[in-house]
C-alpha cells in the first residue's frame, strides 16, 4: 500500500511538522501604550495592518477573561528558537482569568497562583481574533519562501525551509491567515511534558490542503504514530464522547474494564478503557459509566523524544488525567487469555488469604495509607462460580482472620463498625463456606485490643492489662466455643511469635526467653534462652514483603526463622531444636525461597533503603552454612524452578543460574525497570511462559530467554503499597491447572493454564 506522505512542503523539499488545537479566545480588546510594529514597516501601517490593535492600552494590574487553547509561553521568543523547541507546558483552560503583569512590546506577562508566571502574545486578546475559526485538521504544503509567524501580523517569523522532526496540520483559520500545529522535538523530558506550538501562515502561500481522513490508528492507515500522538493532544478533551473517538481513531484493538476511577472513600466506579495498539506507540482512552471521556494514556517506547526515566507516568500541565508512560524499548501488546469466571468486588485489590476444596477465603484492600485508607473486608468465594458467598467489611478500621487447621472455619477480628461508625472489638468464629457466626467473643474492657493470633485449636487473644498500658493479658481461647482455657499476663516488650492456627504451639517471647506452651493447658512444653534482638524485626517495615511466600493452598511449614539475640535462627516448632543460624545486621533482609535456600541481600551503609549499588545478595545454604554466591546486586523475589532462578535484578525481571548466579537473561534493555518497585505479586510459571504482575499489567515472558511475549487482556495491576505481603502472597497463585489472579480494580478471577498457550496463538 502506498503510504501518503503528511507535511509542510517548500518547492521540491518536505518539511514535516506537527502541533496543536487552536479553540482559541474571546477578542478582549485591550489599549496597548505600546506600538507594535511589523519588520520592515512604520507604526502607522503597522496599525493599517492590525487596525483592530491600533493604539489598544492594557496595564499592570488589568484582568483578561480567556478561553481555552491559547499558548503560554514561560519566556518571550524570537527567531532564535526553534518552533519545535519552545517548550510550551500550558494552554489556557476555559474561562481563565489572569492578571496582566507587565507589557513587553507584542507581549503580556501573566503571574498565576497555580502555573506560575507566563508571556502570551497580545494578538490573542485583540478584536481581530474574534474571527478565529477552528476547521479539521487539513494536511498541507507550502510555496518556496514561505514564514511562520508567531501570530498574525507578528514582527516575529521563521523561514518555514528548515526540516522539522514531525508533521504538521493547518488547524485553525483567521481573514487571510492559517493556524498551523507543530509538535515538540522532544515530547517529554525529565518530568515534563511538553505541548505543540501555534504559529500561523499566510493564507496565499498555503497549496494542496486537504482535510485528514478518520480512523488514524486502523491497519493500514497512513498516519504515523507520532502524527497520532499529535492529533490526540490537539484534539481530545473531558468533553470528547465515545463516539467522535472512535469515528477519529476507529475501532480499538481492546475493550477492557478500567481500574477505579474515584479516590478511597468513594464507591468504586469502573469505565471502560479503549486499547489502540502499535508496536511504536500504544494509546488507552478510558470513559466512565456515563460514556463520558475521562482519561487518556500513551505508552511510549524510550526514544530520543522522551528524556525521561522509564515507568514514569507523565500528567500534561492542564490536564493530570492525561498522560504519557514511558515504558523500556518494548510495549506489551495485549493477549487473549479468556478466564473461566470473574468476581467483580466492590474495594480495589483483591487478595487470596486461603483454600479449600470448595471455597477461596479472600481479603478486600482499598489500598489507602496515610490518611487514605477507607475500607477493607474479608469474603469467600465458591471456588467453582465464583459466587461471593458472604461479606465482613470493617471499614478503615483494623482487621484480622486466622484459618483453623481443618481449614472449616475462620476467626475475624475487627475494631470498627462501619456501620454505627463507632470502635468497637469484635471477635467472631465463622463456618468458612456460610460465614454464620458460631460464637463471639466479648472482651470485658472498654479499651480496645492488640489483637489476635492462633494455634492449634485455640485463638490467642492479647489485650493491654489497663488501657495504654505495655504489659498484656494473653487469653487462649478454645476455637470449638470461645471458652477461656487459660490466661496468662505479659510484661513490657514482650513478643507473640504464632503466624497461624497450624502452629502445634502458642508461642512468646518474654524476659530473654522464647516460650512454646502447650494450647490446652499453657504448660511450657520447650523454650529457648535468647536476649531481645538490638534489631528491628523485619515484620516492623511495612515495605518488606515477608521473609516467606505463603501458598495460599498448601499447610504451614514446621520450621521458621526467628530473630533471636542478633541471630536469625531457624527453628523446629514441634521440638524447639535450632536447625540453622546467622548473624543478623542492621540494613539485612532475609528471603526463603521455594526450596528452603535464603537469600540475605545487605545495604552497605546499614539502611533498608538504598540505590541498587548499595546491595549485596547472597544465596546461602543454612543449613550446610555455606554460601553459594555473593552477587553486587539487590536481588529479590525468586522463584526456583530446575538449575534456574527468577528474580527481580535492580528493578528489571531476570533469570540467574542457580547454581553460579550468572545472569541468563535480563530484561533491562526491553522492559521498563521499576526504580522503586513494591512486591505487586509473585512469578508464576506455566509450560515455557512467565508471568509476573509489573505496573498495570500482567506481563507474560518465555522464561528461556525473557523475551516479552506480551500482558494479559482485561487484568489490572496496582501498587499495592504497604500491602507487600497480602500481593506477594495473594495476588497470583497456581494450583495445578487452576490459576487464581487478582486485581486493583476489584476483579479476581480463575483461569485454566492449559488455556494460555492456546489463547497467545490465535
Amino acid at each position: 500500500m502506498k503510504k501518503e506522505r503528511i507535511g509542510l512542503r517548500t518547492g521540491s523539499r518536505w518539511m514535516t511538522i506537527v502541533g496543536i488545537s487552536a479553540v482559541l479566545v474571546t477578542g478582549f480588546i485591550l489599549q496597548d501604550l505600546n506600538m507594535v510594529t511589523i519588520a520592515g514597516q512604520s507604526a502607522s501601517s503597522t496599525n493599517q495592518a492590525l487596525s483592530a490593535q491600533a493604539k489598544l492600552i492594557y496595564k499592570q494590574g488589568d484582568t483578561i477573561s480567556l478561553v481555552a487553547g491559547i499558548p503560554l509561553f514561560r519566556q518571550v521568543i524570537d527567531n532564535k528558537v526553534a518552533v519545535d523547541l519552545m517548550r510550551i507546558s500550558y494552554y489556557t483552560s476555559s474561562q481563565d482569568n489572569l492578571n496582566v503583569y507587565a507589557v513587553r512590546g507584542e507581549w503580556i506577562k501573566f503571574k498565576d497562583h497555580d502555573i506560575g508566571d507566563y508571556w502570551m502574545p497580545s494578538w490573542y486578546t485583540s478584536q481581530e481574533s474574534k474571527g478565529l475559526k477552528t476547521i479539521t485538521p487539513q494536511t498541507f504544503s507550502l510555496r518556496p519562501g514561505s514564514k511562520l509567524y508567531l501570530t498574525p501580523g507578528s514582527s516575529t517569523s521563521w523561514s518555514a525551509d528548515t526540516p522539522l522532526t514531525d508533521q504538521a496540520f493547518i488547524v485553525a483559520a483567521t481573514k487571510d491567515w492559517y493556524g498551523v500545529s507543530i509538535a515538540p522535538r522532544v515530547w517529554n523530558k525529565e518530568s515534563s511534558t511538553y505541548r505543540p506550538a501555534l504559529l500561523w501562515v499566510k493564507a496565499q502561500d498555503v497549496e494542496q490542503q486537504a482535510n485528514l481522513a478518520n480512523g488514524w490508528f486502523q491497519q493500514g492507515a497512513s498516519l504515523s504514530t507520532s502524527a497520532v500522538h499529535h492529533l490526540t493532544d490537539i484534539l481530545l478533551n473531558p468533553k470528547t464522547t465515545s463516539k467522535q473517538v472512535k469515528q477519529w481513531l476507529g475501532e480499538p484493538d481492546w475493550k477492557e474494564y478500567s481500574s477505579n476511577l474515584n479516590d478511597t472513600g468513594n464507591a468504586m466506579s469502573i469505565g471502560q478503557t479503549w486499547r489502540y495498539e502499535r508496536a511504536d506507540g500504544q494509546f488507552l482512552v478510558t470513559f466512565n459509566k456515563n460514556g463520558k471521556l475521562v482519561r487518556t494514556r500513551w505508552n511510549i517506547p524510550q526514544d530520543d523524544r522522551n528524556h525521561v526515566v522509564s515507568d514514569w507516568n507523565l500528567s500534561r500541565s492542564d490536564n493530570y488525567e492525561f498522560t504519557t508512560k514511558i515504558y523500556g524499548k518494548v510495549l506489551p501488546s495485549t493477549l487473549p487469555w479468556k478466564s473461566i469466571w470473574t468476581n467483580q468486588g466492590d474495594i480495589n485489590y483483591t487478595f487470596l488469604q486461603a483454600a479449600t476444596d470448595d471455597v477461596l477465603l479472600m481479603k478486600g484492600d482499598d489500598g489507602g495509607f496515610s490518611g487514605g485508607y477507607y475500607e477493607g473486608s474479608f469474603y469467600a468465594l465458591d471456588r467453582h462460580s465464583g459466587r461471593k458467598l458472604w461479606e465482613i467489611n470493617g471499614g478503615f478500621g483494623r482487621q484480622q482472620v486466622e484459618v483453623d487447621a481443618g481449614r472449616q472455619y475462620v476467626t475475624m477480628y475487627t475494631d470498627y463498625d462501619p456501620d454505627k461508625k463507632e470502635y468497637v472489638d469484635r471477635i467472631r468464629h465463622l463456618q468458612l463456606k456460610s460465614g454464620d457466626v458460631v460464637w463471639e467473643y466479648a472482651p470485658k474492657q472498654k479499651f480496645r485490643l492488640n489483637g489476635i493470633t492462633a494455634a492449634k485449636n485455640v485463638v490467642v487473644v492479647d489485650s493491654p492489662v489497663v488501657e495504654g498500658s505495655s504489659n498484656s493479658w494473653l487469653s487462649v481461647l478454645d476455637s470449638k466455643n470461645g471458652k477461656t482455657l487459660w490466661k496468662r499476663k505479659l510484661t513490657a516488650g514482650y513478643e507473640l511469635l504464632n503466624k497461624s492456627a497450624e502452629d502445634p504451639y502458642v508461642m512468646y517471647w518474654e524476659k530473654d526467653k522464647l516460650i512454646a506452651a502447650d494450647p490446652r493447658s499453657g504448660r511450657t512444653v520447650w523454650s529457648i534462652a535468647a536476649g531481645k534482638s538490638t534489631i528491628d524485626h523485619l515484620d516492623r517495615n511495612p515495605y518488606f514483603d515477608g521473609i516467606t511466600r505463603l501458598d495460599p493452598f498448601a499447610p504451614a511449614q514446621p520450621e521458621r526463622w526467628m530473630l533471636l539475640d542478633d541471630q536469625w535462627v531457624l527453628v523446629d516448632l514441634n521440638t524447639g531444636k535450632q536447625l540453622a543460624h546467622f548473624p543478623a545486621r542492621v540494613g539485612q533482609q532475609i528471603e526463603v525461597l521455594n526450596d528452603g535456600m535464603v537469600l540475605i541481600r545487605e545495604n552497605k551503609n546499614g539502611e533498608m533503603y538504598g540505590d541498587y549499588a548499595d546491595f549485596t545478595t547472597t544465596l546461602y545454604d543454612a543449613k550446610s552454612g555455606k554460601k553459594r554466591w555473593t552477587l553486587t546486586d539487590k536481588i529479590e523475589r525468586g522463584l526456583v524452578e530446575d538449575d534456574q532462578l527468577y528474580v527481580i535484578k535492580n528493578g528489571y525481571p531476570a533469570a540467574l543460574a542457580y547454581d553460579t548466579g550468572e545472569t541468563r537473561w535480563n530484561t533491562q534493555n526491553t522492559i521498563s525497570s521499576l526504580r522503586y518497585p513494591t512486591n505487586q505479586g509473585s512469578y508464576v510459571v506455566i509450560e515455557d511462559q512467565l508471568l509476573l504482575p509489573m505496573g498495570e499489567d500482567l506481563l507474560v515472558m518465555d522464561k528461556n530467554d525473557g523475551t516479552l511475549i506480551g500482558r494479559v487482556h482485561d487484568v489490572v495491576m496496582g501498587n499495592p503499597e504497604h500491602r507487600d505481603r497480602d500481593a506477594k502472597n495473594g495476588t497470583m497463585n497456581r494450583l495445578g491447572n487452576e490459576v487464581y489472579i487478582g486485581s486493583s480494580n476489584g476483579r479476581f478471577s480463575r483461569y485454566e493454564a492449559s488455556d494460555l498457550n492456546t489463547d497467545i496463538s490465535r
